[in-house]
């Protein structure tokens, strides 16, 4: 599942007249509504505030105007010389559209300048899998659960178990799936709990670590 560092759209904003605030409010308000004007006016008075930009790339979303849109979030990366933000967000709605290519492209750019940025390589590793380059959905993914997401390490710990893009190796498998589960990942639990019950080559089975998951499954899944 794609996930997009993006700012949900509002469905309806009331626009008060461009007298009434500063164009870069008025901007941010109307883009949630899919209207360009005044992020335009704003570009026009402050050419080098890239969240201008950004906002003007919102407002084509909203209005489904998408390939706009990308152009917009670009002029964004180049007015701020390349920052972490922007391309991230170039990137999640490139990915939004399923431009998964140009989104990989920009996040491969945006890790070689912030190598832990850890949503990044979560995000870069669903536009590897969704092109079904399996094996830098592995590179990315595994970088990412380095850093701590817990989504890729359950992924990586599932890898392992099922031989997908790397060796069976029951350790890496529950190393993984344990940090995952540690990071709040029910799925993670609940396949330790699985994995505890069942047995696997290399892997006796144990009732007290099963209960142990089984618990904190549910515990988890309350909260």
């Amino acid at each position: 599942m794609i996930r997009l560092a993006v700012v949900a759209l509002a469905l309806a904003f009331a626009a008060l007249p461009a007298t009434a605030q500063d164009l870069p409010a008025l901007c941010r308000e109307e883009a949630q509504r899919g209207l360009t004007k005044a992020c335009e006016a704003a570009i026009a008075r402050q050419p080098h505030e890239p969240a201008l930009y950004s906002m003007l790339g919102e407002a084509h979303f909203a209005s489904g105007f998408y390939g706009d849109g990308l152009k917009a979030f670009r002029q964004a990366i180049a007015v701020s010389q390349g920052a972490a933000e922007y391309r991230y967000r170039f990137a999640g709605y490139a990915a939004l559209i399923n431009e998964y290519p140009q989104a990989a492209a920009e996040l491969e750019l945006l890790v070689k300048t912030d190598p832990d940025h850890v949503k990044a390589w979560a995000l870069l590793a669903d536009c590897y899998r969704y092109m079904k380059n399996k094996p830098q959905a592995v590179r990315a993914g595994r970088r990412a659960a380095e850093l701590g997401d817990p989504a890729e390490a359950y992924a990586l710990g599932v890898r392992y178990g099922s031989g997908d893009g790397v060796p069976v190796d029951v350790r890496q498998e529950l190393r993984w799936l344990e940090q995952a589960a540690k990071g709040g990942y029910v799925a993670a639990m609940q396949e330790l709990a699985r994995l505890y019950a069942e047995g696997q080559p290399g892997l006796a089975p144990d009732a007290a670590k099963q209960r142990q998951w089984e618990d904190a499954a549910r515990k988890a899944m309350k909260n």
